[in-house]
């Protein structure tokens, strides 16, 4: 095991440099409205040269791998864009520097429903629960300083050794045997501060009695505890928090989200789905003339005839041979498919985004052998990604290699630790945390001998429904996701530069394109998730794969994999429907 850790080690560095020390030539268009953008700004990191767009609107620059290119004109937003190993083409459009309306959150400002909240509470730490609501320590009026679950250390005897040390400014009188209160040791404001507990507030050990900190509440059942110090986060709790305000939320105290993920938020007002998106047929109508001859076709040997008329027509089209793969594999032409494969192979076998859509149509169709190759070649392409390690460990394991799946899984975190990769608590991270617990909750005995624990399988186990993970060959892809509920309530997920920029700059800097969103089963029924493509600053499609996960958890958890290939844009259409507890 160490010795494959080294040798991970040093192909991830020898990558790294490598890349460092080969320079790209990138060009593309800059748009705005369907027209050119003349003399735009071109700036490279680290450089102090702007290049600029000609009348045109083209540019063409040299960078390097791991560069961030700046695109910016006046009163236009700045579009920002990570130089990847397979970076050649980037045709930007701009958009207005304006803040966007977003159904009933305001983008842009410090207002949020509490609705809104509520949903979020689980996945957001900064989220508190008051007895006046939710508060947002990221868009509070006045600074809220919080702790986390995890940082709070299990062996404290109570609050006041707690927060003792741990909140800069604030002063602890008394001990957990006798009792104490708390203070605001600087500034004019008197009296020791309140406690707001789950939503009650404690005023008094007695009638007149002063706010004595709760010593009884068991410091390992605390989820988050913050200071509210200021007049403008503790106003409406009146004189009683003249001196401040303790807010504890406990794990069972609080009512967030059940789901994991925001799908709930579909309930918001306002929000009713009134149908528009085009149906699948009418999405096929705009493929590629070689796929609608594909489908015309009355026999797989007429659909082949159709393949060989168009071969030299496309013979350097790297999409042209992955639909044809992915064609041929669905009708059950495997060994068709397999030749068209190893045929042009040297047309796909350096770009990982082409490799990547390979492996979605192989996962899908339960070549598992051609997946797993083809993952491994992305890995040695892609050793720096965070991807390539959660979709190998994914690979062997439907490969039923259980410890080789978990040893990727422990070679990422060892990576992390090292500071090889990029720790992740948002994007990725959790998802592999994810797969890698709900591995051992499943197949832990395969793994070493005890490594199934019902403690494991409880923590993934504490939602009753269905998972959805959603992955995608191309990092530059920009599109929305709509979930529509059983009730035709929506919600709407942007993966774009202009709603999810930091979300986008922090995937390309870690490597990685997914995202998971979790059914809990509360509201059963049909739901439809609708897609707007919106490009990949290029001419190109982009695959998407879609795993449903059904009881997920549980010992009947099963999984089906779908593979969607985007390229009409700018037109919402429906992706795919599915029933809780159902199918695709």
């Amino acid at each position: 095991m160490k010795r494959i850790l080294i040798s991970l080690t040093v192909l991830f560095l020898c990558t790294t440099t490598y890349a460092q020390e080969n320079i790209k030539t990138i060009k593309g268009k800059i748009t705005y409205l369907d027209g050119p953008t003349a003399n735009a700004d071109i700036k490279v990191s680290g450089s102090d040269v702007i290049w600029k767009s000609d009348a045109d609107g083209a540019y063409e620059i040299q960078a390097y791998q791991g560069d961030i290119i700046t695109f910016s004109y006046p009163s236009l937003r700045d579009v920002e864009v990570v130089v990847e190993d397979v970076t050649r083409i980037l045709n930007i459009t701009m958009s207005p520097d304006i803040t966007e309306l977003d159904e009933v959150v305001v983008e842009g400002s410090k207002r949020r429903s509490q609705r809104d909240m509520q949903e979020d509470y689980d996945i957001n730490k900064n989220i508190i629960r008051t007895a006046f609501g939710y508060l947002d320590a990221d868009r509070a009026a006045g600074q809220i300083r919080l702790m986390n679950e995890d940082e709070i250390n299990p062996v404290t005897l109570c609050i006041l050794d707690l927060v003792r040390g741990q909140f800069p400014g604030i002063l602890v009188d008394g001990d957990c045997n006798r009792g104490g209160e708390i203070y605001l040791s600087r500034g004019i404001r008197q009296g020791p501060m309140v406690w707001d507990i789950d939503g009650q507030i404690f005023t008094g050990s007695g009638p007149n009695g002063p706010p004595s900190a709760p010593v009884w509440v068991d410091v390992n059942s605390i989820k988050r505890i913050a200071i509210l110090q200021n007049l403008a986060t503790t106003a409406t709790y009146g004189s009683a928090g003249d001196g401040g305000v303790v807010v504890i939320n406990t794990v069972n105290g609080v009512l967030g989200s059940k789901s994991g993920k925001v799908l709930d938020r579909a309930r918001l007002r306002n929000n009713i789905y009134k149908g528009g998106a085009l149906s699948k047929n009418e999405i096929s109508k705009n493929a590629p003339t070689y796929l609608l001859d594909y489908e015309a076709s009355a026999t797989t040997d007429q659909a082949k005839i159709v393949y060989e008329n168009n071969y030299k027509k496309y013979y350097n089209s790297p999409h042209f041979f992955i639909d044809s793969y992915a064609f041929f594999m669905n009708e059950g032409e495997e060994k068709f498919a397999a030749d068209i494969l190893n045929k042009n192979v040297p047309l796909v076998d350096k770009n990982a985004v082409y490799l990547k859509a390979l492996a979605y149509y192989a996962e899908a169709n339960r070549d598992i052998k051609t997946s797993t190759d083809v993952y491994e070649q992305v890995f040695i392409l892609r050793p720096n990604y965070a991807q390539s390690y959660r979709d190998l460990a994914e690979a062997y394991r439907n490969n039923k290699n259980y410890k080789k799946a978990a040893a990727m899984y422990a070679r990422y975190n060892y990576l992390i630790d090292e500071g090889f990769l990029q720790a992740d608590s948002v994007g990725l991270g959790p998802i592999i945390e994810r797969d890698a617990e709900n591995l051992l909750a499943l197949e832990g005995d395969q793994v070493f001998e005890g490594g199934k624990t019902k403690k494991r399988l409880a923590k993934y186990t504490e939602f009753d429904g269905t998972r959805l993970l959603f992955e995608w060959n191309d990092s530059e892809a920009e599109f929305e996701l709509q979930f529509v509920n059983p009730e035709k309530h929506y919600h709407t997920w942007k993966h774009t530069s202009m709603a999810n920029s930091s979300r986008i700059m922090d995937e390309k800097l870690k490597g990685y394109s997914a995202e998971e969103f979790l059914i809990d089963g509360s509201l059963a029924g049909k739901w439809q998730v609708n897609i707007n493509y919106l490009g990949n600053k290029k001419l190109e499609p982009t695959y998407l794969k879609v795993t449903t996960y059904f009881n997920y958890g549980l010992k009947s958890q099963r999984k089906e994999t779908k593979v969607f290939r985007l390229g009409l844009r700018n037109k919402q259409h429906e992706l795919f429907s599915l029933s809780v507890g159902g199918k695709l």
